[in-house]
């Protein structure tokens, strides 16, 4: 019997299982033939996420800034003094962490697709297309559609967006500024970007569920706009996102992690920096559960008391941030934007931290003449 059965071998799934694989016996399984594909990422990151991960993926490049364009095309410059993000090889990644995991102990099984499992007061009977595994612990994470997620209940986001990207031959002007849109026209509910790197650039959108038309027929609109041609377009990526987090982390036996969890960035989508502080977290409340041989979901609710101490706040005041965000017409955007096309505006936003960007929003509401202005369009957002 494995102490513990992770199932997903993308980042959620590596890094757990790296970390405990130390003193535990530790199985991930994976459904794809090799980690890293199919990618579901703009791979756009931070230098701590980086170092929290342990590893080195390639990177592709730096970033310093962004230009926001507004729906009637006014356009919001960002610049740093230096890096801002870096642009990663999310395949390179994913690679690198499961041979870390492989190197601390952990046993990866590829080409094994999860169906089920049966918990009882002794162990979790896990179902596969290869057959049947025991195991005291089973951690979810399965990703956006996490079907451990669903094995204890009721347990589905309160949303999820739709996104698609292309790498492209294509030159940006700047080779360190992306681009993002907001607006109905481009990314309804969200937004699109453009990432260079090179002679190639990343164009991609999310949508939010309730758009009229799928994001193809947005990403086609993007593309033109970008002066992209369709035959310069290298590779293709589409997935969804879940947003807003689940009803529960947790359940007898049973553990989840990463988008599995909900832990996602509502601003961004992003959920390598929340998987990374989530992890450790995990790792501990496991350990402790297994060394006393107690795993009932009263013993594993630790686990989700002390992530949400970690980083609940930001991730609530993040999802306050979208629903404000997802609330306001392309008029009040454009609105916005003339209230906070100001050079004080900018040298806020200038020094964002991108793993925690709600912490821009109160210094640009005390603004004197910024948050008298934008407190109505905000409680509409809310209303």
């Amino acid at each position: 019997m494995h102490d513990a059965v992770v199932v997903g071998g993308g980042p959620a799934g590596t890094i757990t299982a790296g970390l405990l694989a130390e003193d535990h016996d530790i199985l991930v399984i994976e459904e794809h033939a090799s980690s890293g594909l199919p990618m579901q990422c703009a791979g756009l990151v931070t230098q701590d996420v980086i170092d929290m991960c342990g590893v080195s993926p390639d990177i592709l490049n730096r970033i310093r800034g962004a230009d926001v364009i507004f729906p009637d095309g006014g356009r919001f410059e960002v610049r740093a003094e230096g890096t801002k993000a870096l642009l990663i090889d999310r395949t390179d990644l994913d690679r690198k962490l499961a041979e870390h995991a492989i190197d601390k102990g952990a046993e990866i099984r590829y080409g094994t697709k999860y169906s089920g499992c049966r918990v009882s007061c002794e162990e979790v009977l896990i179902s596969t297309d290869q057959g049947e595994i025991r195991s005291k612990l089973i951690v979810g994470a399965d990703g956006h559609s996490s079907k451990v997620a669903m094995s204890l209940g009721s347990n589905l986001p309160r949303e999820y967006v739709y996104g698609i990207e292309v790498d492209a031959k294509h030159r940006l002007e700047h080779d360190d500024v992306m681009t993002l849109r907001i607006g109905s026209e481009f990314a309804p509910g969200f937004f699109s970007w453009e990432i260079p790197f090179g002679d190639m650039v990343r164009v991609g959108l999310c949508v939010s569920a309730g758009s009229c038309s799928n994001p193809n027929e947005y990403l086609k609109k993007l593309l033109k706009a970008s002066g992209i041609e369709r035959e310069n377009i290298v590779s293709k990526y589409a997935g969804k996102i879940p947003l807003g987090g689940r009803p529960r982390s947790y359940g007898d036996r049973t553990l989840l992690i990463g988008d599995a969890a909900g832990q996602i960035k509502p601003v961004s989508g992003g959920g390598l920096y929340p998987i990374c502080k989530a992890a450790p977290i995990l790792e501990r409340t496991a350990r402790e559960s297994l060394r006393r041989n107690r795993m009932t979901s009263k013993d594993l609710f630790e686990y989700e008391k002390r992530w949400k101490k970690e980083m609940g706040r930001e991730l609530s005041r993040g999802y306050w941030i979208r629903k404000i965000f997802t609330g306001l017409s392309d008029k009040d955007l454009d609105k916005v934007f003339n209230i906070i096309d100001r050079e004080d505006m900018r040298s806020i936003l200038d020094h964002i931290d991108l793993d925690n960007p709600s912490n821009v929003a109160f210094p640009m509401l005390k603004k004197p003449q910024v948050g008298i202005r934008l407190l109505p369009l905000m409680l509409r957002g809310i209303i």
